[in-house]
């Protein structure tokens, strides 16, 4: 047969129309906005931990200041601990993040040396008409 004729012709399948196609960069790009969305929302709940955590302790210090009683001086420094922890947690999610995006922009940046065809029939066909067409 000639290469013009269609290969859904010569194997005896239906053409996969192009809606069927799945887009990987829509994939990454939805991932992405995700990871972003649910990092954001994770930073300002923690800088708001912090900022209330800040509050109680600095008014947790004035009545064990005022009271000298040691059951509120072991309320300020559980207190203290768990601000550091907060702090903590903060900084391990600058690090997932940091852990989350770099496959993503790697995936970019690789070559791809065993490429797959991923269109329709029709596309391929012309691809190699055009291949054949030329030398």
């Amino acid at each position: 047969m000639k290469i013009d004729d269609s290969l859904s012709e010569v194997f005896n399948i239906d053409p996969i129309p192009k809606s069927e196609l799945i887009v990987k960069d829509q994939i990454i790009d939805d991932r992405v906005n995700k990871i972003d969305s649910d990092y954001n929302t994770a930073r300002e709940n923690l800088l708001e931990l912090l900022t209330t955590g800040q509050n109680a302790l600095m008014h947790s210090l004035e009545v064990a200041k005022q009271s000298e009683h040691p059951r509120a001086f072991e309320v300020v420094g559980n207190l203290m601990k768990q601000l550091a922890d907060v702090n903590q947690q903060l900084m391990d999610l600058h690090a997932q993040k940091k852990k989350l995006d770099t496959p993503i922009k790697g995936d970019k940046e690789k070559v791809t040396n065993n490429a797959i065809f991923v269109g329709s029939t029709a596309d391929l066909n012309k691809m190699i008409k055009k291949l054949t067409q030329g030398e």
